[in-house]
């Protein structure tokens, strides 16, 4: 299977593309910049996922892929009341841009049996001091719902995944007295990704899927 792992290099994109490495898989991964952290095994290429025909450049030269893992994303917290319009900008380029240009540029070439997964988050439906960055994830999961419906006809799957919180050293550092055994760890988004895209989810699609213990 050839998979295409946006954000690839980062903690969450690492672990999913080390899951598919591991499998036997060909990954190709997006870096946002050089020098990013690796992925290794894969394939990684410096994209700026916010430049449409980048993307669509990108995507061209790979050829057809098997799989679209969108883990490209950030997070900034604010109240209502003291958000910027640079971070509007930052949420809404880094959370919902880059995913609806990955969908753009990936699905028209992919084959049928094709899956794709997107990366949400259980504040989507709105929480308080997050409200932009829920904001910007309830734009994904709406994006994954409507690609599930319009990928049906071709065969292709659409799921997004709402962890809770990933267990990564720059979560840890902002909440240094939290209860970290209940987050995700990496590699568990990672094995729920790839039963997504394997042929055991095949009657799998147009959910948005909770992650917790």
């Amino acid at each position: 299977m050839r998979v295409v792992v946006t954000g690839g290099t980062g903690v969450l994109g690492q672990g999913i593309a080390a899951a598919f490495v591991a499998a036997g898989h060909t990954v190709f991964a997006s870096a946002a910049r050089p020098g990013e952290l690796s992925a290794p095994g894969a394939q990684v290429a410096v994209v700026d996922l916010r430049d449409l025909a980048a993307v669509q450049a990108w995507a061209a030269a790979l050829g057809p892929v098997d799989a679209l893992v969108c883990a490209a994303g950030g997070f900034s917290m604010q109240a209502l009341a003291d958000f910027t319009d640079a971070d509007y900008g930052f949420l809404m380029d880094i959370n919902v841009r880059t995913a609806a240009n990955a969908l753009r540029a990936v699905l028209p070439s992919m084959p049928a049996g094709g899956s794709v997964v997107l990366i949400g988050a259980q504040s989507w439906p709105g929480a308080a001091g997050v409200g932009l960055y829920a904001a910007s994830k309830a734009a994904v999961v709406s994006l994954g719902r409507t690609a599930a419906l319009e990928g049906r006809a071709r065969g292709i799957r659409v799921n997004t995944l709402l962890p809770d919180i990933i267990d990564t050293p720059a979560n840890r550092r902002a909440m240094p007295d939290a209860d970290t055994a209940r987050w995700q760890t990496p590699a568990e988004v990672a094995a729920v990704v790839s039963f997504l895209c394997s042929p055991a989810a095949a009657v799998v699609s147009g959910n948005a899927i909770a992650l917790g213990r």
